[in-house]
């Protein structure tokens, strides 16, 4: 391995390449077409490999509306955020005073993953005011819903819900779900595709899909929110995967987003999301551009038999599926992230600390933890990893078990939040490493044989890189009021996906993982929440020591 770092050794040799493509890009990110390449060669199942899904309280309205209010609405605020966008009259996002990136602001609307072999590919459609659309799923039919007209101007909420309710009132027997074939495993998915392009009526459809600004589907079966968020990740019934953002109305009037992660990541995708929300405030008028009412069509679709008995088959595959995940939320309303900075503490250094001392009394042992920081200061930055586990929390997790005194463990609390907080503001700042080495990694894949590399670097094959790259517990933490819960399947085998929610008076926990592991959830969830109080305790008895 040593020999990697040697002068004209292997690093160089990658790192030269880099380099050389760095300037091939014209100051295009060089990781971009390395990373779109990671997630269009992934070859699983999106729902439960490429999705994140976030669940939002219902619209805090006098009169409850109705789902085809619901879904006018949202229409209407979709596609006033496109146009702004498109304006560019969307206030530019700063960090501190710095300008972070919004290229994937131009990828959320009228954008597709279109299964291929070996490799997927996606793609936007032209800006365009005019003729815009949302496809609307209901009892697997679909529906193309016009939100403007040929002057590009948009339709007002209350006549898109007027033409959604018509299908509500008119549509009273579940067709086939076609939309299935998002579900499949991606080469089998491009097979289905593929048959489908045989009629030129499903071609039409398809490049309907493509060019919507976004799916509605609306979702009969999830009675409350721990459904809600499980049906988003499991249920297909009128479900489209491929699609960037999908979002779907519970008949409870909840909103779900499902959304496709090739081009997109959660820290930008809530612009749509508050947009959205801010659409439901009581005080706000919306602006009428047209008094027309738009025309609904509904997609016909022409299936063989062939393309039947595999949708039908997906059908089947679809309730195994689901039986073989497990979603565990919980949201604890005892306190959260301002209890948190009253001890001095960072809250997603807090809740990390927690994360640790629960792994370790579940596992007997601490694994790698995968935590995303954003890189958006920088051009077509997506996302770096902090990996959240460290020398630091473990000493924390050693003092905690050992019952030390409570001045003891603050103190290692707050060390363990000074390196936390460091360690994520080092890798928002560039110095992060994986992104780097998973860099170097792809030149070796593409450009290897042309740089007299005949092996891959044994660096790669470590046991400690590959131990610090298996992602046991893949995290993802936000801070934003209206999330109910959110939730994304496992990354690694036996691990399990942790999606935290840290607000001002409460702490929300989101697990996922395989049935296997049911058990070993159920435990770590309850392992945290204990960890979470203990923690508390021992911070407010060691400040009121130091206070007296």
């Amino acid at each position: 391995m040593n020999h990697f770092f040697t002068q004209n050794g292997d690093a160089e040799k990658l790192q030269q390449k880099l380099y050389e493509l760095k300037e091939e890009m014209e100051g295009n990110n060089w990781l971009t077409p390395f990373w779109e390449d990671h997630y269009l060669k992934y070859r699983g199942s999106l729902p439960t490999g490429m999705h994140f899904n976030i669940l939002v309280d219902r619209p805090q309205l006098p009169i409850v509306p109705t789902t085809s209010e619901i879904a006018g609405k949202v229409s209407f605020s979709v596609t006033e955020y496109y146009h702004q966008i498109i304006d560019e009259e969307v206030e530019p996002v700063t960090l501190k005073g710095a300008p972070l990136d919004m290229s994937q602001y131009k990828k959320f609307f009228r954008s597709v993953r279109i299964p291929q072999l070996y490799r997927d590919q996606f793609t936007v459609s032209d800006f365009d005011k005019a003729n815009n659309f949302v496809v609307l799923i209901y009892r697997n039919h679909m529906y193309k819903v016009p939100v403007t007209n040929d002057e590009g101007q948009i339709y007002q909420s209350e006549k898109i819900a007027e033409a959604i309710d018509h299908i509500f009132q008119t549509e009273e027997e579940f067709g086939l779900n076609v939309g299935i074939f998002t579900t499949a495993e991606r080469d089998a998915a491009a097979q289905i595709y593929n048959d489908l392009k045989a009629f030129d009526i499903n071609t039409k459809n398809l490049e309907t899909l493509q060019d919507a600004l976004i799916v509605i589907a609306i979702d009969e079966d999830s009675e409350n929110s721990e459904e809600a968020i499980e049906n988003l990740m499991l249920n297909s019934t009128s479900k489209y995967y491929d699609k960037t953002i999908q979002l779907a109305i519970t008949k409870k009037g909840r909103l779900g987003y499902s959304i496709e992660h090739t081009a997109v990541d959660g820290t930008t995708i809530f612009a749509v999301i508050s947009h959205v929300n801010d659409g439901f405030l009581d005080n706000r008028q919306e602006t009428i551009y047209t008094e027309e009412c738009p025309e609904v069509c509904k997609l016909e679709w022409q299936i063989s038999d062939e393309v039947e008995a595999a949708l039908l088959s997906l059908q089947e595959e679809s309730k195994a599926r689901k039986k073989e995940y497990f979603v565990k939320s919980t949201t604890m309303h005892q306190f959260g992230a301002d209890a948190i900075k009253a001890m001095k503490i960072s809250p997603d250094a807090y809740f990390h600390m927690a994360l640790q001392i629960a792994q370790y009394r579940s596992f007997g042992k601490l694994k790698s933890v995968y935590e995303p920081v954003s890189i958006r200061h920088y051009h077509e930055g997506r996302t770096e990893c902090a990996r959240a586990t460290s020398m630091e929390k473990w000493a924390l997790v050693q003092a905690v078990e050992a019952e030390k005194p409570v001045r003891e463990i603050y103190a290692l609390m707050e060390k363990a939040s000074e390196a936390h907080t460091n360690r994520i503001m080092a890798t928002r700042s560039g110095f992060g490493i994986e992104r780097h080495m998973f860099g170097l990694e792809q030149v070796y894949l593409q450009y290897g044989e042309t740089l007299g590399m005949n092996h891959l670097p044994s660096i790669f094959e470590d046991a400690g890189y590959r131990t610090l790259r298996e992602d046991f517990l893949s995290t993802s933490g936000m801070a934003y009021d209206n999330v109910r819960s959110r939730i994304f399947g496992p990354v690694a085998e036996g691990g399990f996906g942790v999606a935290y929610i840290l607000l001002n008076e409460s702490i929300s926990i989101n697990i996922s993982c395989r049935t296997s592991e049911e058990e070993q959830a159920t435990a770590l969830t309850a392992h945290i929440l204990d960890a979470l109080k203990e923690l508390r305790e021992i911070a407010e008895q060691a400040i009121g020591m130091r206070e007296s």
